[in-house]
């Protein structure tokens, strides 16, 4: 794994074995033909063939299913359950689907995109959440970029890493529940991931604690090349975080700096959340490992 290259999909897709409700194991080897058929009948009127969304899909109001953050918020269980049984905003397909398939088409969604576990392979636990900046946290990220982000760029979602035992299945998604986000110590944190989207295709970007860029992760080969103007760089202060420069990819460098800008933001606003979550622990458990 190279620090701009992504994880390639082992082999073809999976399928989930028939298990107990709850149960944790890792997908097995399953049948890619089939998922890319399965998708054909019963997403792609809606998703498209790219997993971008067709003029009904956009008019249903569909996500493009091509976009990380989207996949990595969602554990294989939740995607199952989606294409099993459905929601208020996205139906079923009928009872055309088993098991087996749901599952394949889950891995179809995941394959080719980067993971957590890509950008922080020691993670054991994480979870997201989405911020809005506003406030002086806009004012900075605006400052940083040099102009006003767009409506849309002003939300952003966070995956809070941690390190720990390590579940067979991979990093265990935390859901936003106070219990089991107290139990998350703040000394096993690792950093924050990020995902964008650049001309090239979807990129993610992971901070280390003090908000520094650690790594990246693109197919796009120009942040390949501006990846030496941009790892390693950043910071909680102010005064550490500058316009990336690159003259091997200066188009690329821009968009990393304002991905950044809002990153930091809004990993920042996570950081005060954890921290109040323990602001009043008893001195042995904040030392607890």
């Amino acid at each position: 794994m190279t620090a701009t290259g992504y994880r390639l999909p082992a082999g073809g897709l999976v399928a989930l074995l028939a298990l107990p409700l709850g149960a944790a194991e890792p997908l097995l080897p399953g049948d890619a033909r089939n998922a890319a058929k399965l998708y054909r009948m019963h997403c792609s009127g809606c998703h498209a063939a790219d997993g971008s969304a067709t003029a009904i899909g956009k008019r249903l109001g569909a996500p493009m299913l091509r976009d990380p953050a989207l996949i990595a918020g969602r554990t294989d269980d939740q995607l199952i359950s989606l294409l099993l049984k459905g929601s208020p905003r996205h139906p079923a397909p009928g009872t055309a689907l088993t098991l087996l398939d749901a599952a394949d088409l889950v891995a179809y969604l995941r394959a080719g995109l980067p993971a957590i576990s890509d950008l922080f392979p020691d993670a054991a636990a994480y979870t997201v959440k989405a911020y809005t900046l506003q406030g002086p946290a806009l004012v900075r990220a605006e400052a940083l970029v040099g102009e006003e982000l767009r409506a849309d760029e002003k939300a952003l979602t966070v995956f809070s890493v941690y390190s720990g035992q390590q579940p067979p299945a991979g990093p265990r998604l935390v859901p936003q529940d106070p219990v089991q986000l107290d139990e998350l110590s703040p000394k096993t944190k690792r950093g924050y991931v990020v995902f964008g989207r650049l001309p090239g295709g979807p990129v993610a970007m992971a901070l280390g604690p003090d908000l520094s860029v650690v790594r990246l992760l693109s197919a796009d080969p120009q942040v390949a090349k501006a990846a030496p103007a941009v790892v390693g760089k950043g910071g909680k202060g102010s005064g550490q975080r500058r316009p990336f420069v690159s003259k091997a990819a200066p188009d690329a460098a821009r968009a990393l700096t304002r991905l950044y800008a809002r990153a930091a933001e809004a990993a920042a606003l996570a950081a005060k959340e954890e921290a109040d979550r323990h602001l009043f622990d008893a001195p042995e458990k904040r030392s607890s490992p």
